[in-house]
């Protein structure tokens, strides 16, 4: 079996949901349903990726989670907490801050209002450094989960 080689502008990102596909387990020889990872082609960069051109099917669901899309790696606030909660992102250079109800970047030169969620001064600042902006996604996902 010949595999397709594939451009070099052509990315693969993993789906959200895995196919579902019956097939024989060898073990008692009776039908089951495996879960298997399915991925999408895109020949968007990782640089130009953002929310926008996030994948979505017709019913505005998305086909990837976003932290594939955006290339973000996670990391966990406390080690006891098991939920990945901010993480800096390949596509953009931006740390984020994310929870079930709220998800922002924060990159060096951007402005935090005196209002928003996460700021811990109350103070309208604008971020200088990548350690500030680490510091900002934390606050966010603190806030926000």
């Amino acid at each position: 079996m010949k595999f397709k080689d594939y451009d070099e502008k052509i990315f693969i990102v993993k789906k959200l949901k895995p196919n579902k596909v019956k097939d024989i387990n060898p073990n008692t020889l009776r039908m089951k349903t495996y879960k298997r990872v399915d991925y999408i082609k895109t020949d968007i960069p990782m640089e130009k990726r953002t929310f926008k051109n996030l994948p979505r099917y017709a019913n505005d669901k998305p086909k990837v989670h976003f932290k594939d899309w955006l290339g973000i790696k996670g990391e966990k606030i406390h080690s006891s907490n098991s939920v990945e909660s901010f993480g800096k992102a390949e596509a953009d250079g931006k740390w984020y801050g994310f929870s079930h109800r709220a998800i922002y970047g924060f990159g060096v030169g951007d402005k935090v209002s005196a209002d928003a969620s996460g700021n811990e001064t109350g103070n309208e600042y604008t971020i200088k450094t990548d350690d500030e902006a680490r510091q900002a996604a934390i606050n966010f996902a603190k806030d926000v989960s």
